[in-house]
């Protein structure tokens, strides 16, 4: 898979927990950020995206300004339920560990883009397997340590067994602080394995979650299938596109509605002042982009015969036909009658040459 290409907005929520981590504070971020567009204010935005480009720098910035090579270990293991939004809690909430893993393989592209994961249950026991999205290069140890400890925290607290039994496997050759996984995991780690894998018996699938909540995992399953269709629908719009394109294809694709520049910007996962600085980086701005789709609309429109002004301004999502008179006239120097008439005209006259 093409990553960079057809994930193009990832969740902030894990670069955040980096950002508290650090204990940085607005007054001391601009490391943090150093080469990405983010900025504080975005990067605290509850529902906020970025680009792979800029949460790959934030990652290394973490690490660098971190000065631990086991950062992916210790922030890894502390990630918390709220730390991974739906998908944890549907996680959590489920009814028994099995449930609980399903959810995470169905469900994990709504949060870790840059693994995904399979299971596998061979000669009696259970392997959970994470295979890269893409090379992850400098990052394969962090991103591999992040992802392998916050599962691993995950089963040791639906089984709420002290002592794991099962096995930790990487697929890298072991890092310098090789202590750091000692003292995460144990002494059941291998290195140097055909992939990167927690293994334990299968009997352990049948665990039940300490905080199983049927109607919780049910509401929260909701908004996994929500997340994953509005991903879905993002990774076919902007697959190859620049951002002036992304905005004419929704606003093309969504007739009907005068779409608001703060609205167009939450189905691309920006905010608004991150749309208006890229739009403006290619050479436009969002009302110019809305005005081209509406007048296309307005020249599809007015050659049907059947349709009055009135109801082209309908159609179109203005509320008040002198508001789209207005724009008309802004649009094409003349008003709507009098191109209705000389479009249909040419289109009477070009009816009967051809009879």
């Amino acid at each position: 898979m093409d990553l960079e290409m057809e994930t193009n907005y990832l969740s902030t929520s894990y670069a955040r927990i980096l950002f508290r981590h650090l204990r940085l504070s607005e007054s001391t971020s601009a490391p943090f950020f150093a080469g990405t567009d983010l900025s504080f204010e975005e990067l605290m935005s509850l529902d906020s995206r970025v680009s792979y480009h800029d949460q790959i720098r934030l990652f290394e910035n973490a690490i660098t300004l971190s000065k631990q090579p086991a950062l992916g270990l210790t922030v890894g293991a502390r990630f918390h339920l709220s730390s991974h939004g739906p998908l944890g809690i549907a996680i959590f909430s489920s009814a028994d560990l099995k449930t609980g893993i399903e959810t995470l393989i169905k469900y994990s592209q709504t949060r870790a883009q840059f693994v995904h994961f399979e299971g596998l249950l061979i000669n009696r026991e259970y392997h959970i397997r994470i295979k890269e999205n893409l090379d992850l290069g400098s990052l394969q140890y962090f991103l591999s340590e992040t992802t392998v400890s916050s599962i691993y925290s995950a089963i040791t607290f639906f089984t709420e067994i002290p002592d794991f039994t099962g096995r930790i496997c990487f697929s890298y050759s072991p890092p310098s602080y090789i202590e750091a996984y000692t003292q995460a995991f144990g002494d059941n780690i291998l290195f140097d394995q055909p992939y990167t894998e927690i293994i334990f018996p299968e009997s352990l699938l049948s665990t039940p979650s300490p905080v199983a909540d049927e109607f919780q995992h049910r509401e929260a399953i909701n908004q996994c299938d929500k997340l994953l269709t509005s991903l879905t629908d993002l990774h076919r719009i902007t697959k190859g596109t620049t951002v002036s394109e992304n905005v004419s294809a929704l606003i093309s694709e969504n007739p009907g509605r005068l779409w608001s520049l703060d609205e167009i910007a939450s189905k691309l996962h920006f905010c608004s002042r991150t749309l208006i600085r890229k739009l403006k980086g290619e050479n436009t701005q969002f009302k110019n982009i809305r005005d081209e789709v509406l007048k296309q609309q307005t020249l599809n429109y007015l050659t049907d015969n059947k349709l009055s002004i009135e109801s082209i301004g309908a159609l179109l999502g203005f509320s008040e036909v002198s508001s789209f008179r207005r724009s008309f006239k802004r649009w094409f120097n003349e008003t709507p009658i009098q191109m209705a008439t000389r479009l249909r005209k040419v289109d009477r006259t070009n009816s009967n040459s051809k009879g």
